[in-house]
Order: C-alpha cells, then sequence, then structure tokens
C-alpha cells in the first residue's frame, strides 16, 4: 500500500513539475516554450515544410519572373515580368546581406541554446547556421510578400504572400530556433528593404536596362509606372 502511494505521489509530482518546468523562463522565451510545446506532428511538419520553402522561393520567384519574361509575348505584361523578376531578386539579395551583418553583430543565442531541456530544436537539420537575431527567414518571407505585393498590388498576390510571412514566423519559434522579437525584428528588415528597393526601383531598371526585354511602356513598370507604384496602392477588387 505505501509502495503504490509513492508511486502515485511521483506520477503526479512529475506531471505537476513538468507543467511547472516552463515558468522560470522570461517572458519571451515562454512565448517560445509554449509554442515549442504544441504537441502536434503535423504542426512540426508543416513548421519544417514552410521553413524549408523559403530558400526556392526566394531563389524561384524572382528567377522565374525574370526568366519567363523572355518566353512571353512582348508587351507591358513581358516588362512588367522582368522588371519585377529583378526588383524582387535585388530585394531577397539585400535582405540577406543585412541579416548577416545584423546576426554577425548581435550574435545572440536561440532559445534551445539558452534554455537547453526546456526548449528544443525541432528542425531536423539540425543547428541552423548564424545566431538568433534577427530571424533570418522571417526577413526573407517579408521581404519577397512586401516586395510581391508592391509589384503586383492586388488581394490574390498580397493574401498569400503576407499569410506565408506570418506562417513563417510562427514555425521559426514552433521549432525553437527564434524569439518573438527575432521574428519582429526580421519582418521589420525586409519590409524596410523591399521599401526602399521599391522606392529606387527607377535607378535600378535604368542600370539593368540592357538585361530587359523589349521596351518601356506605359502599361508596365517602366516609363510610365516607375513613379506611380505608391505603397497603398493595393486593389482588392474582385
Amino acid at each position: 500500500m505505501m509502495t503504490r502511494s509513492v508511486l502515485i505521489v511521483m506520477v503526479l509530482g512529475s506531471f505537476w513539475l513538468g507543467a511547472q518546468e516552463g515558468e522560470g523562463i522570461p517572458f519571451e522565451g515562454r512565448i517560445v516554450y509554449d509554442l515549442n510545446h504544441i504537441e502536434s506532428a503535423s504542426v512540426t511538419s508543416a513548421s519544417i515544410f514552410v521553413s524549408d520553402a523559403l530558400l526556392p522561393l526566394a531563389v524561384g520567384v524572382p528567377a522565374l519572373l525574370y526568366g519567363g519574361s523572355f518566353l512571353m509575348e512582348e508587351g507591358p505584361n513581358q516588362r512588367r515580368a522582368a522588371e519585377s523578376g529583378v526588383q524582387i531578386g535585388l530585394t531577397m539579395g539585400a535582405t540577406y546581406a543585412a541579416v548577416f551583418a545584423a546576426k554577425a553583430i548581435f550574435d545572440r543565442d536561440r532559445p534551445y541554446q539558452s534554455f537547453p531541456g526546456l526548449i528544443t530544436n525541432r528542425h531536423p537539420a539540425g543547428d541552423p547556421l548564424g545566431s538568433s537575431f534577427p530571424s533570418g527567414h522571417s526577413a526573407g518571407a517579408a521581404a519577397l510578400a512586401t516586395s510581391l505585393s508592391l509589384c503586383y498590388p492586388e488581394w490574390y498576390v498580397i493574401v498569400p504572400s503576407v499569410g506565408y510571412a506570418l506562417w513563417t514566423g510562427f514555425a521559426r519559434m514552433n521549432l525553437g530556433v527564434h524569439y518573438l522579437s527575432d521574428v519582429l525584428a526580421g519582418y521589420a528588415l525586409g519590409a524596410g528593404v523591399a521599401y526602399g528597393v521599391h522606392l529606387l526601383r527607377t535607378e535600378v531598371f535604368d542600370v539593368t536596362e540592357p538585361f530587359l526585354p523589349g521596351a518601356p511602356s506605359a502599361g508596365s513598370l517602366g516609363v510610365g509606372m516607375r513613379g506611380s507604384t505608391p505603397l497603398l496602392a493595393i486593389s482588392f477588387s474582385f
């Protein structure tokens, strides 16, 4: 009887300790702890998929737009696709350059490194490259979403691209590799770089003119559109 009572107390105690083990983590770490401990294989799999999809998207989207423009019939759509590919490609390159520089400056440990045994790195690839701040995935996703939305300001482009960026931020915390501040800083960095490149698009297209198909026209992002695509010029018409 005594042995059985001791076992019951030990089992109940282990449950209580498991519920309390994250209490000593600071607020931001606690957010990651809670998201990291979502017991769902499908959520973890989705987080891994979203994270791994960023690099193919970051390279593939601008490459597809620019390369595909040479297969299109000459006209405004061809020019727009080529210029969009250049703008998005430059945005992604500049974003990652800024991320690498920031990571080298701040050199912040990742959550699973700061709280071993409490927060787990759930990505099967193991230890991600670079430090925690800012989140390169969040920056890249935000840069891609912002640049795409500026090049194609339509709801059917904006909604899925922004949704993907938000999902990426959640995924990085769910996998235990970033804090909320890493994610938010990444969003700000990526969106800021994307809008900065957008403001300089006239100069960018002038430099890359020899590599663009066709001629600038009023229907493309060329001469007629370079100065008339403000940040908030977004159409949600169906």
